[in-house]
């Protein structure tokens, strides 16, 4: 005979137990406040209703197969109100979280207002209708009861969420169907066993299928719909706030202040905002689609707010890049580095030191924007304002060793030696190293504890930033060469130096050295990277857990970089993984490679 606790045992527990471990890396301290806030509201609303309608015998027990019962209502009902509540908001992660909430933003006024009122005046008469009907002993009272009970929760939510809901239709639909399909089979096995029964006298005797009455059906679909819902509001306001950056300033916390800009943002109607910042973005998203394939697919399994900042940051590195790299006059390289310093010299205008952040005083910068309009491709100026948006809690340090190594390059220095490589990367990749662990702390809510492992993190952030760029440097010299007439191979690795060099960037034939010296320039390249990899890993462990699994899913992947070079037989026009290979990776580094930074003493603390 099953019990009430048999239910949970066989059907419910081992479910949430499959989908958190399907779902543990990607728990941030936001989903977890997000899941707990959503359980307790859920119990709290919950259960003087339960208690209603049993008290007036919609439901029955049978004392036998429960453990005890708490007012009217079994303690395995209370459970099941957090358990339902955990294990649709786990199945909604998995189903609603690899979209940039922005992009489901509705910006159509009229759209927007009757997406929103319609339905809440359609709930509204559904209370009401609900309220009349619900008279116990009815036939009608367990129907009514869930509707005058649902109805002014889905309101509530749907009036700061049900657009966004809506934008995100399909994956809203499989997040509520599965859940609801699945209680509904269990529900339907525990009424056959008799372990609770549904009175006929106050049920309609509607039967979705054996023994399944139409109000138990209803009942997990209303609920499912409110949990999904629910993290829905929570993922809205957060997109919100991680989009429009000043009017949304304070950064993720259990304060007061906080909670309550998250609130305002809840009942923001998006369309009353201007949609320039999520045009941005895809902007931003576009240059990352097309320039590198493997931050894209690494950039996924972030955390959304660290996941948009990291696209703006890498956006505006990689446009400014191409800035440089795209033209061809050395004379207008040097009128764009020009442009592209000024840019960054107001930006950072209000700052007293190399490291100084504006986090607890965030304002707009002073920027000259109709110059840049007129200087600026579309792409680029987006790129530009975009980063605009969250300088604010970045340092200027690192931005002007980027422009360092944009200088490199426009006056054309010969790498010499080791020195020089690791001089340049650090410029150019060591530098966006240590912003984006900026970008996740800052998004993720903590700071490091003290100014010495500070200094500790961002020197390893730089490190890796370096052994990365070697990598791709390795990768690239036949694309360096061919398109930019340019060489980062250290001069100290060839025979003849000036005779290489002539041909790698005057005459921009690199396969005029062979496959062989190609690949021996390379071999040595990702050894020099080697013998820093696992250095600049020490790091991980003091960045908050949410991102240490992504950040070696990033190294890994641009690591297996190197690895398609060291394996082909002769040295490839341009080494990568593909799609599948670059999963199989993230899968290995998030789930596997990663726990041991999850078993070490956290050394961040929450601001």
């Amino acid at each position: 005979m099953l019990t009430y606790i048999d239910v949970h045992l066989i059907y419910t527990l081992p479910i949430i137990a499959v989908l958190a471990s399907i779902t543990w890396p990607f728990i941030s301290r936001l989903e977890l406040f997000k899941m707990a806030f959503v359980c307790t509201m859920a119990f709290v609303y919950t259960t003087p209703w339960d208690n209603y309608i049993i008290f007036h015998n919609a439901w029955m027990y049978k004392p036998k197969n429960i453990l005890a019962v708490i007012g009217y209502v079994p303690v395995e009902e209370y459970m099941f109100f957090v358990i339902q509540t955990v294990m649709t908001s786990l199945w909604a992660l998995i189903c609603t979280r690899w979209c940039p909430a922005c992009f489901n933003f509705n910006y159509n006024k009229t759209s927007y207002t009757l997406i929103r009122w319609i339905p809440i005046l359609a709930l509204a008469l559904t209370a009401i209708k609900g309220y009349n009907i619900a008279v116990p002993g009815t036939d009608t009272f367990y129907l009514g009861c869930i509707l005058w009970w649902s109805c002014p929760v889905i309101m509530f939510l749907w009036y700061g969420a049900g657009n966004y809901f809506v934008k995100k239709s399909t994956s809203s639909a499989i997040a509520v169907i599965v859940p609801t399909l699945y209680l509904c089979w269990v529900d339907r096995i525990a009424l056959k066993d008799d372990v609770w029964h549904i009175n006929e006298k106050t049920s309609l005797e509607i039967f979705i299928a054996d023994d399944l009455p139409f109000e138990e059906c209803l009942f997990f679909l209303i609920t499912n719909v409110i949990i999904v819902l629910g993290s829905m509001a929570f993922d809205k306001s957060h997109g919100l706030a991680d989009t429009y950056t000043f009017d949304f300033p304070l950064r993720y916390s259990a304060s007061w202040k906080y909670n309550s800009q998250q609130m305002r943002a809840f009942v923001t109607a998006e369309c009353d905002m201007s949609p320039s910042p999520v045009n941005d973005i895809r902007h931003c998203l576009n240059v990352l689609k097309t320039a590198s394939k493997s931050f894209d697919v690494a950039s996924l399994v972030f955390p959304a707010g660290v996941r948009l900042h990291l696209i703006i940051l890498y956006a505006f590195c990689r446009v400014t890049d191409d800035m440089i790299d795209s033209e061809p006059n050395v004379g207008v390289k040097k009128q764009k580095l020009t442009l592209i310093e000024k840019f960054i010299g107001e930006l950072f205008a209000d700052r007293s030191a190399d490291y100084d952040v504006k986090k607890s005083t965030p304002r707009e910068p002073e920027v000259d924007w109709q110059r840049y309009r007129k200087e600026l491709t579309d792409e680029e100026l987006s790129c530009f304002r975009a980063i605009s948006r969250i300088s604010f809690y970045l340092p200027r340090k690192p931005f002007y060793e980027l422009l360092d190594g944009y200088r490199w390059d426009v006056e054309g220095k010969v790498v010499q030696n080791e020195a020089d490589l690791m001089l340049y990367s650090s410029y150019v990749a060591g530098s966006v190293g240590a912003l984006c662990v900026y970008v996740m702390m800052h998004k993720s809510g903590v700071n490091i504890d003290d100014d010495a492992r500070h200094d500790f993190v961002i020197r390893k952030a730089q490190q890796m930033g370096q052994v990365l760029q070697i990598v791709n440097i390795s990768r690239d010299i036949v694309t360096d060469s061919e398109t930019l007439g340019r060489c980062y191979v250290p001069a100290e690795y060839m025979d003849d130096a000036a005779a290489d060099l002539k041909v790698l960037c005057a005459d921009r034939k690199p396969w005029t050295l062979g496959s062989d010296k190609l690949k021996t320039f390379a071999a040595r390249m990702i050894d020099l990277a080697n013998r820093h990899q696992l250095e600049s890993l020490e790091g991980i462990r003091y960045l908050p857990y949410e991102v240490r699994g992504p950040v070696l899913v990033a190294t890994d992947i641009y690591r297996g970089v190197a690895c398609a070079v060291q394996a082909s037989p002769a040295y490839p026009r341009r080494a990568s993984l593909n799609k599948w290979d670059k999963i199989l990776v993230g899968v290995n580094s998030l789930y596997v490679k990663s726990l041991r930074y999850f078993f070490q003493t956290e050394r961040c603390k929450r601001c």
